[in-house]
């Protein structure tokens, strides 16, 4: 190791036990530090906001996923007719087969 030697500067006597190396390579490790601990909290922010989005959309595609199963069941309704059919009663039509205590109720008081 290397001792720091006594400087006499007019007269007076000054010991320098903490030289400009030191001070140097103690800012180098101070900005490492920093430069570090900054870094870090960008990545944790970053991974934060990350999981935020990934929470999210997760949320869409359940949102999604629910007005795709209305959609495939709107779909098959169609293929199959019944669509056109509960359009039909809704409007007040009936099929042969449909008549029933409505039409019964009707004729009867109707006698």
């Amino acid at each position: 190791m290397r001792y720091n030697r006594v400087i006499v500067a007019s007269g007076t006597l000054r010991t320098s036990a903490f030289g400009v190396r030191h001070a140097v390579v103690a800012a180098v490790v101070m900005v490492a530090l920093i430069w570090a601990a900054v870094a870090f909290a960008q990545e944790a922010y970053i991974g934060h906001k990350l999981s935020q989005q990934v929470a999210d959309l997760r949320n869409q595609n359940v949102v999604l996923a629910a007005q795709n199963q209305g959609y495939k069941k709107d779909v098959q309704a169609i293929t199959s007719g019944t669509a056109n059919e509960e359009e039909a009663r809704l409007n007040g039509y009936a099929r042969p087969q449909d008549l029933g205590a409505e039409w019964s109720s009707g004729s009867s008081s109707g006698s």
